[in-house]
């Protein structure tokens, strides 16, 4: 038996059960989780807010830990120390995810666990300069950054980059990975303390969202505009972020959570050549660029705070909160 955080029904806390350990099927590796990460993602299949939700499950996207055993192949992973790639089953098109892609913690149980099942081919080294802690925060997060700058944004070094909402888990790690590959970057957020954070990295300045001139003050930073720029919120403010952009300008989104987009004017787009691009997750390959980049860089991804797996409950209510910055760990075994 293992002790596993179980979300056992919408709109409650998942809670510590005693669940069998999961049995091994072919190509996949048994996973000892020292770390796991909680992910927007989570909060909302708690709260009932995503399709295909079933009940019992343990969710959890992000881990790190040591591969006990393998089923039939790679015995190489044995005893080695593993970061997780949470998306399974990407496919052959580096354009987009086949149908039957799945991110681990829905529809199968996921690492708010002391074991965890996946395919071998989602195990990767741990990169050496992280704690279990440090390299559990990476996967999803980094994963959706790097798709999001890299591939989509197809970002080159020099160019200006305005990230928002810099206090979220993807935004935080997409602003250390564009500093490490040498963007002029700018940010916002709605507190002065994850600015000055952000500046400390740095970044060059950012912007408080909240406050009613601060498309004025995002352009006073890059009178030019800005060449990239990566959202997850939406809402109100998206329209503004597209006539921040330089001409050629891309827009990269990966998310909506303050709801439906407003009017766009056609004009503020087309003649200025500016690309507005949707993007999620990434593939195995975009993985093992992200993990070469955070190594070659040595970039540790910001963490809020590190609970033991037994008071997942605080956790959750942490990032219901949403005043978190940065990523919020669960600390499962050595992590």
């Amino acid at each position: 038996m293992m002790k596993a955080l179980v979300l056992e029904a919408t709109d409650t806390f998942p809670v510590l059960r005693d669940v069998p350990v999961p049995t091994l099927g072919p190509g996949e590796a048994l996973v000892r989780l020292e770390a796991a990460a909680l992910n927007r993602r989570d909060e909302w299949i708690r709260r009932g807010l995503y399709p295909g939700i079933v009940h019992p499950i343990i969710l959890g996207s992000d881990g790190c830990g040591v591969v006990e055993s393998v089923a039939d192949v790679g015995v190489e992973w044995v005893g080695r120390r593993v970061i997780i790639c949470p998306g399974i089953g990407w496919g052959d098109d580096e354009a987009h995810q086949d149908d039957g892609y799945e991110v681990l913690g829905l529809p199968r149980n996921g690492t708010f666990a002391e074991y965890v099942v996946v395919p071998v081919e989602n195990v990767c080294p741990a990169p050496e300069h992280l704690s279990p802690t440090q390299a559990a925060a990476l996967p999803l997060a980094g994963l959706t950054a790097w798709r999001a700058l890299m591939t989509r944004g197809a970002f080159r070094s020099g160019e200006r980059v305005f990230i928002s909402g810099v206090g979220g888990g993807v935004a935080c790690i997409a602003a250390k990975i564009a500093l490490a590959a040498g963007a002029d970057l700018v940010v916002s957020s709605s507190a002065a303390h994850k600015i000055e954070t952000a500046m400390s990295w740095g970044a060059r300045g950012g912007v408080d969202y909240t406050q009613p001139h601060w498309r004025k003050a995002a352009r006073a930073l890059a009178p030019n505009g800005y060449d990239i720029i990566i959202d997850s919120a939406g809402g109100e403010g998206f329209g503004d972020l597209a006539r921040l952009l330089s001409p050629g300008g891309r827009l990269v989104f990966f998310g909506g959570t303050r709801g439906a987009w407003p009017a766009l004017l056609p004009q503020h787009l087309f003649f200025r050549q500016i690309s507005i691009l949707g993007s999620t997750m990434g593939s195995p390959r975009e993985f093992a660029a992200l993990l070469d980049h955070v190594s070659e860089h040595r970039i540790e991804p910001h963490l809020d705070g590190v609970f033991a797996l037994a008071d997942g409950a605080s956790a959750f209510a942490r990032l219901e909160a949403s005043q978190h910055f940065g990523k919020i760990v669960l600390a499962v075994g050595k992590g």
